[in-house]
């Protein structure tokens, strides 16, 4: 009898911990909308980007990474770059 009290004992811990975990700050997205990644407090949601947003922030990553390197190859091949560089940053 006494081994039956204690399974419940732990059977109730374990739900509390469940519940623990459940009631976290940001919440999984429990709707049918595939596109909420998670639903902020204040009902806000944070939702997957759109192809167009990709699109355009890609581009602008790459654009800045090649005009640093465009840059870097500039400043050692170019003494006067490299010159505007080194007063530039005074």
């Amino acid at each position: 009898m006494g081994s039956k009290a204690f399974n419940s004992k732990k059977t109730n811990d374990k739900a509390t911990k469940a519940n623990k975990v459940k009631d976290s700050k940001f919440k999984k997205s429990t709707s049918n909308d595939p596109d909420v990644l998670v639903n902020l407090p204040a009902g806000m949601k944070y939702k997957v980007p759109g192809k167009r947003q990709r699109v355009i922030i890609g581009s602008i990553v790459i654009s800045l990474n090649v005009l640093l390197v465009i840059s870097v190859l500039v400043y050692f091949y170019n003494p006067g770059f490299q010159e505007f560089v080194y007063n530039f940053g005074r």
